[in-house]
């Protein structure tokens, strides 16, 4: 029987839950640090509730005898460089068995509407262990570039490594909030270059600095810093990665690492792996069995440094940008 698309409605909620959760049960099965809450389809459920209560929501089923066989859930903000639409983890699920030609013809829907409201920047958080719908995605046109990564720290090895030369690597606290601020510039400076060339915009800038500087006075954060004759040369911060009912990563006890810097001058000495073994270590000890970071995949140094740690790939955002010429040359 031919398959019917629909727009996606809140009565088909709980039918979504269930292909949720079956989905993320199949992902478990090659990713299993994933959380296994939600194989529950109640907690499914409440995830995609979440995601259609969201301001600027909207989406598409795919049914064939009445059974829903997949949907495409998708929400779209506005950020400094562009409007951008993005379906997240919960957003999309495939029967088992079922063509990617249907999440195919689902974003076919969902991007339309997309374009024709002037969003032309397109991202889909699609689980690493979903590699048919990746491929299917990458036939029209997305590439990957956003790795979300977790390692289970219960196993972590970590080795013996000299520590650099004239470095002195600590936690920050209060008064190192100038040193913080200082490496602000560093990763929006590697994005915008070759080969991402994403903007930051000036505007942006000074809260960016602050966000950074005031970190040495979080206390549930624990902050490393490593310096040179009182000077900083690099930073990284670990938090408790709190759990919520559309994060479809994060398990009880997963710490996030985040602020993960080096001076450009000061690469090549150790000081980023000295940085990150310490805060490892430090996080088993304070009792996570997990940890989770991101990264652009674009950003080389970023993308060849942090799997050498053990952080396995467990989702991606693929992107797509649409050529905004479309607005006023379509007919």
């Amino acid at each position: 029987m031919k398959t019917e698309y629909l727009p996606f409605t809140e009565q088909m909620i709980p039918e979504a839950g269930n292909l949720l959760a079956q989905r993320h049960k199949r992902n478990r099965a090659s990713l299993s640090l994933l959380p296994p809450r939600f194989e529950d389809t109640g907690i499914a459920t409440k995830a995609i509730e979440a995601l259609w209560k969201k301001k600027f929501t909207n989406g598409y089923a795919a049914f064939r005898n009445g059974n829903m066989t997949a949907y495409l859930l998708g929400h779209f903000v506005l950020q400094p460089w562009a409007r951008c639409g993005y379906v997240y983890l919960p957003g999309y699920a495939l029967a088992d068995g079922e063509s990617t030609m249907t999440i195919q013809d689902l974003y076919v829907l969902l991007g339309d509407d997309w374009v024709k409201k002037g969003i032309f920047s397109h991202g889909l958080y699609i689980s690493a262990a979903d590699v048919h719908v990746i491929d299917a995605l990458f036939s029209l046109g997305f590439g990957k570039e956003r790795v979300d990564g977790l390692m289970d720290l219960s196993t972590m090895v970590i080795p013996e490594i000299e520590e650099p030369a004239g470095i002195i690597i600590r936690q920050a606290g209060k008064g190192d909030n100038d040193h913080l601020g200082s490496l602000s510039h560093i990763i929006m400076s590697s994005l915008a270059n070759a080969p991402y060339w994403h903007p930051t915009v000036p505007e942006d800038w000074e809260d960016l600095r602050e966000g950074w500087a005031e970190l040495a006075d979080e206390k549930d954060w624990t902050v490393w810093m490593a310096l040179e004759d009182k000077q900083v040369l690099g930073s990284l911060a670990f938090h408790l990665e709190e759990e919520d009912d559309i994060e479809m990563l994060i398990s009880p006890r997963t710490t996030t690492f985040t602020i993960a810097a080096t001076k450009p001058e000061a690469r090549g000495r150790g000081i980023g792996t000295a940085l990150t073994w310490h805060g490892l270590e430090q996080a088993r000890k304070e009792g996570f069995g997990i940890c989770y970071t991101d990264w652009i995949s674009p950003n080389l140094p970023a993308s060849r440094f942090w799997p050498r740690f053990g952080l396995k790939d467990v989702a991606y955002r693929l992107s797509k940008r649409v050529d905004p010429m479309i607005a006023w040359t379509k007919r």
